[in-house]
């Protein structure tokens, strides 16, 4: 079994709830990250949470298509190279 990792996850429950149907996102990785960032603005700064919760919501009522609607986002997500990136180290300064 492959592990997904919390990036993953998470990028994959925003593009789950971002309202598009997976023959819209599926072959195009452009297409995925502007949906992930566009449900990310739409949902706001406790986004993570709401997108939790109406994955949640849909597992419960339509838990024949939420499986599947999600390991298409999760392949997704991992086809569309979304860059990650980490600050720079502080340099540490002395007085």
């Amino acid at each position: 079994m492959r592990s997904t990792s919390r990036v993953t996850t998470t990028l994959a429950t925003f593009l789950f709830v971002s309202y598009a149907p997976v023959a819209e996102f599926a072959t195009n990785p452009a297409r995925t990250r502007e949906l992930v960032y566009e449900t990310v603005d739409r949902l706001g700064p406790n986004g993570a949470a709401d997108a939790v919760a109406e994955v949640a919501y849909e597992y419960g009522k339509h838990p024949e298509t939420a499986a599947a609607h999600m390991r298409a986002c999760l392949l997704a997500v991992e086809a569309a190279d979304f860059r990650t990136f980490v600050p720079a180290a502080r340099l540490a300064v002395s007085r």
